[in-house]
């Protein structure tokens, strides 16, 4: 017994054989546009590049040796840039560190002063005059 399910209009084709109209098209697309010629011409162009003890031009870093300079002009630009951003996004943080350290420590000038008036206003004023001593 077998696993497989068999549907009614697939009963003579095999599930991964395509359809022959594709395999055309796939051939069409794939065939070399010399004949099998093509194929030995390529090998030979490729072989005697490749085999060439040509100098000068034909090098492929010399393709590139013109973008060294722009090249690293960018870069130096780009560096500077990020230093820039960096620098100025350390002393943001900076800064929101210190405020929050100096926010926690220094009392606040107003609630500290509606406290000794409000202790003034009392009626032990040997503590106002503790705290205006020191």
């Amino acid at each position: 017994m077998t696993d497989e399910l068999k549907f009614p209009g697939n009963a003579g084709r095999d599930r991964d054989s395509i359809d022959e109209s594709l395999v055309h098209l796939i051939r069409d697309a794939y065939t070399p546009p010399g004949g099998d010629a093509y194929w030995a011409g390529l090998e030979r162009r490729i072989m005697a590049r490749v085999g060439s003890d040509a100098t000068g031009d034909s090098r492929w870093w010399n393709v590139l040796a013109p973008w060294a300079k722009p090249a690293l002009i960018a870069a130096a630009a780009i560096f500077a840039l990020a230093s820039v951003i960096n620098q100025n996004i350390g002393d943001s943080d900076s800064q929101v560190a210190y405020d929050s350290v100096l926010q926690s420590v220094t009392p606040d000038v107003l609630a500290t002063s509606e406290e000794l008036s409000s202790m003034g206003r009392g009626t032990d004023g040997a503590t106002l005059s503790y705290f205006l001593s020191h």
